[in-house]
């Protein structure tokens, strides 16, 4: 039963799993790095689990021996005295950002279709992308955004998705190696 528990969550895509706190979304398209890897504009960035630098900037006390207390939730040494906000807590090793453009495709239910699409081939195949996250013991944000002026089929995106995430976890290998 546990098993079974453990494993929906793996293959699930809750909220706490999705992008959804303003200051990370400016972190990562102004920080972040980016690839095309077409139909897609991929933005990503590789967090420090201590989130007080990023919210607190210049008035944090920085804790050098930090180490992120797991299941509690709680990723701030100073936790009583200021709060990161609940949406910016990572409960999972990446919080994912999906966007279509309203440019590109006018009607709102293609827009919402795409986005369907793409969340779902996220959804399936994140399992490697999480695993290789937490034995590097890092937090990512990913950004995915849809550019081509023609929707695709599921197979096409559910491939793309994947050289991503490969792109990704390749591009984080080389920059802990320099």
């Amino acid at each position: 039963m546990a098993n079974q528990q453990a494993n929906k969550k793996l293959h699930g895509f809750s909220k706490s799993e999705r992008l959804c706190n303003f200051t990370l979304k400016r972190l990562l398209f102004n920080q972040g790095e980016s690839f095309a890897q077409y139909p897609f504009k991929i933005f990503w960035k590789t967090l420090d689990p201590n989130l007080e630098k990023i919210f607190f900037h210049k008035s944090v006390t920085c804790f050098s021996d930090f180490t992120p207390i797991s299941g509690s939730g709680q990723q701030n040494p100073s936790f009583p005295h200021r709060r990161i906000p609940h949406n910016a807590i990572f409960s999972h090793p990446a919080q994912c950002l999906v966007g279509v453009s309203a440019k590109a495709h006018k009607s709102a239910a293609m827009r919402n279709r795409l986005k369907r699409l793409i969340r779902e081939s996220y959804r399936q195949n994140k399992a490697p992308f999480y695993s290789f996250l937490t034995n590097s013991n890092l937090f990512c944000l990913v950004g995915i955004i849809y550019t081509s002026g023609q929707p695709l089929r599921y197979q096409d995106i559910e491939s793309k998705i994947i050289v991503s995430l490969q792109k990704i976890e390749k591009k984080i290998t080389e920059q802990q190696s320099r």
